[in-house]
């Protein structure tokens, strides 16, 4: 069982990944989960607003993880008995480690036990079958049915792997809903354009084509 007051040490081994603001551990003792930890920064924020925003919500560094974690909740209490296709990384709580506060979450695997493949990965070998296109037009469904609110998806936070032995798509990062008014998430056509213009953008760096009207990828 993973204790939340236990002070797990994290110093000693690499990240597994790194993302645009947080380092990704394997979990000690829990092979079938990752910790992502929020780096300190390590320039000083020059623009005074926003040192202004850090002064008054010290939390604020913690906001993307928040927000994700708020997200996910949503997004699971949503799905019902279809939470087994749940298009997001699954989170577990926080934990504190001694590189920093951390985000358990659960790690999403290809067959050959690494981490699970990027979109842009798959694109590029040319493995998009009609099968795995299918399971992406899947994933992209359910984004537009649980009203997920992207604020950064794109081909790196997209990843192919197993949950529960079953080949699926899986958003592990950028989303959640960001603005103080969350108009997204307050309405669904804001949303849905939103959305549709990220599909746009992964449709324009896989060389995959978005069909608009009918909210799917395809090849040709």
């Amino acid at each position: 069982m993973l204790f939340a007051l236990d002070l797990l040490q994290l110093s000693s081994q690499e990240p597994l990944t790194t993302g645009g603001q947080r380092d990704v551990y394997a979990c000690p003792d829990f092979p079938e989960l990752l910790i992502k930890v929020t780096r300190p920064r390590k320039r000083p924020i020059r623009s005074y607003t926003k040192r202004l925003i850090r002064r008054v919500f010290p939390d604020a560094i913690y906001r993307n993880a928040l927000k994700e974690m708020e997200c996910e909740l949503k997004a699971a209490l949503k799905s019902g008995t279809d939470i087994a296709q749940l298009p997001l990384a699954r989170s577990f709580g926080v934990v504190q480690t001694d590189v920093g506060p951390g985000l358990v979450v659960e790690r999403i695997q290809s067959e050959d036990g690494q981490l699970a493949r990027q979109l842009s990965w798959v694109c590029e070998q040319g493995t998009l079958s009609d099968e795995v296109l299918n399971q992406l037009n899947s994933f992209v469904k359910s984004l537009f049915q649980l009203q997920i609110v992207g604020r950064d998806i794109h081909p790196e936070n997209i990843v192919y792997g197993l949950r529960n032995q079953t080949k699926m798509f899986v958003l592990i990062d950028g989303f959640g809903e960001r603005n103080v008014i969350p108009l997204r998430t307050l309405s669904r056509r804001l949303n849905d354009r939103s959305l549709s213009r990220q599909m746009q953008y992964i449709a324009d760096r896989t060389g995959l084509i978005w069909d608009k009207a009918h909210r799917a990828f395809r090849t040709v």
